[in-house]
């Protein structure tokens, strides 16, 4: 399991005092925004940008009334969906470790890191929320027009979206910050939305009824998206479950030893630059 940045993205830049409490809760968002609203607002213009793709196939494929159109155009839109989502969600998690660094230096070497790893998710996140997105435009269509789906599609329908969003609450943090298998990464995220249920249901449903706003206010919804879009949701369900992934993975305390060998090394490296450039 190989874990987290480089040694060129610990650059000096905006952060916070080494040994400042953390605060929590709606003290701990608004912390967040006040201090890194800019490069949380240039990663979401970031993946805008990158749903434009998916979201224009998609639509093509909801036109035609073809659901199997509409999942291809997601599996081929995800494959760059993937990676800008990873770059929203490293640069919401490295506000949550309170990590100092200019945006764009980590943000473009976090993108390319993560940019292989992040396809294959990707795919199967456009995937799933597109058939989501169907069932429940499937589930009102038939309302309106007067035929009953009866209770079980409901619920399933429901069920679906709570599931799978409780699964990728854990599931895209794992993609930024290890280094394993897509297979490794569903596991844990399994095991951890049944472990930590009430924090995966509560990030879950943010993620719902965020989005599910978002879609009923359209045309508003587009301005919606390029405002509050996916750091918002972002930032909300991760603050929700980064403690319990810390606690899992150890996530801090293996940055604070990577961070300690590199310096270490660093100073290994300038003492032996320094003997041999005194005179003999």
């Amino acid at each position: 399991m190989g874990l987290f940045p480089s040694a060129g993205d610990f650059k000096d830049g905006q952060g916070v005092e080494k040994d400042a409490p953390r605060k929590t809760g709606m003290r701990r968002f608004f912390e967040l925004v006040g201090r890194d609203m800019s490069s949380m607002f240039l990663a979401n213009l970031i993946t805008c940008l990158g749903f434009v793709p998916v979201i224009c196939l998609v639509y093509v494929g909801f036109l035609m009334s073809n659901l199997p159109v509409m999942l291809i155009s997601a599996a081929v839109g995800g494959i760059l969906a993937g990676p800008v989502l990873a770059g929203m969600y490293d640069t919401v998690l490295r506000a949550l470790r309170d990590e100092a660094g200019y945006w764009w230096v980590t943000y473009r070497r976090a993108f390319k890191r993560n940019f292989k790893a992040s396809v294959l998710p990707g795919v199967l996140y456009c995937v799933v929320v597109t058939l989501q997105i169907f069932l429940v435009y499937f589930c009102f269509n038939m309302l309106y027009h007067g035929t009953n789906v009866g209770v079980a599609l409901w619920v399933a329908t429901v069920l679906n979206l709570l599931l799978f969003q409780m699964l990728f609450s854990y599931m895209w943090p794992q993609v930024v910050l290890l280094d394993q298998p897509l297979g490794q990464t569903l596991k844990n995220s399994l095991n951890c939305m049944i472990a930590f249920l009430p924090h995966a249901l509560a990030a879950a449903l943010v993620q719902v009824l965020f989005w599910g706003v978002v879609i009923l206010c359209m045309p508003l919804g587009l301005l919606l998206m390029l405002i509050f879009g996916f750091w918002f949701s972002t930032e909300v369900s991760c603050q929700i479950v980064y403690g319990d992934l810390d606690r899992v993975f150890h996530i801090e305390e293996n940055i604070r030893k990577m961070k300690d060998a590199q310096l270490e090394a660093a100073l290994e490296e300038d003492r032996a630059g320094a003997e041999e450039d005194q005179p003999r």
